[in-house]
């Protein structure tokens, strides 16, 4: 079983290697080098966590080491991606691809009442991260972008999409900010409080941004992505980092371990 395991990782590394490319160095403002910003797909994790964590009292580095780390759990694609996962996972480890996609991805498939519940969790494990432990932006990253899917990956009724096959018939519709605005608003404050807690955050500048997001109800959804990249633009001093180096510090193996770890014990 390890070695029919082992193969098809392999194979499909090599396959899916051949094709894909490293995403956030041409569609993140703290990667270099960048040819390009992207338009579509990333306000809601890497731009809002930039924007909200400066709000919440964060220099604009750990901002935008937090803002990479969130956006990993899409971009190093193979590893982390919950669309690769539900096929390559279903061949070779369900308990990894469980913890890909039902934890890291929220897509659990609980009610209302266990969405709110996971929420509320996530808000707390971040409130709580210790930003002295070595770990803390890639394990808080990852926790955040799970915070945001988990109000992102639920349907209108209130439910989370489940583990099978996710959103896939929903299409692109549940991560567009400007198809539920007001879901967003939610989650903005929801990263707030938890990433403003021990720390000074600034309420109205978040109130700000808000009134701006609000201002915007009824618009087409490029006008919210168009807001966001404006809001993370009036940001001074974008950080820039070496991303391969911190991509490379994401191992499967750990971020299995540390999935588990945030289940048992938070979720």
């Amino acid at each position: 079983m390890k070695i029919l395991r082992a193969t098809a990782v392999s194979g499909m590394a090599l396959l899916m290697g051949a094709c894909a490319s490293n995403i956030y160095q041409v569609e993140n403002p703290s990667c270099e080098p960048r040819t390009s910003y992207a338009k579509y797909g990333r306000d809601g994790h890497q731009d809002t966590t930039y924007i909200v964590a400066v709000m919440a009292g964060h220099s604009a580095h750990d901002a935008a080491l937090l803002s990479f780390y969130n956006q990993a759990a899409d971009d190093v694609w193979f590893r982390f991606s919950a669309p690769p996962l539900t096929f390559w996972g279903s061949v070779t480890d369900w308990g990894y691809r469980h913890r890909i996609i039902g934890v890291l991805h929220s897509l659990h498939g609980g009610d209302a009442g266990a969405v709110t519940h996971r929420q509320q969790s996530l808000a707390s494990a971040i409130a709580r991260a210790d930003q002295g432990d070595p770990d803390y932006y890639w394990q808080t990253g990852l926790m955040l972008h799970a915070l945001g899917d988990s109000f992102a990956h639920t349907r209108v009724d209130g439910t989370a999409y489940g583990e099978l096959y996710g959103h896939a018939f929903d299409g692109h519709t549940p991560d567009i900010v400007g198809e539920r605005p007001e879901l967003y608003l939610t989650y903005v404050q929801t990263m707030f409080d938890a990433l403003s807690a021990g720390a000074s955050g600034d309420e109205q500048a978040l109130e700000d941004y808000k009134q701006t997001i609000r201002g915007l109800m009824g618009s087409d959804p490029d006008a919210f992505t168009a807001a966001i990249h404006a809001a993370r633009a009036q940001i001074e001093g974008t950080p820039v980092f070496d991303c391969e180096a911190l991509a490379e510090r994401l191992t499967m193996r750990e971020v299995s371990a540390f999935l588990r770890r945030l289940e048992r014990d938070a979720l």
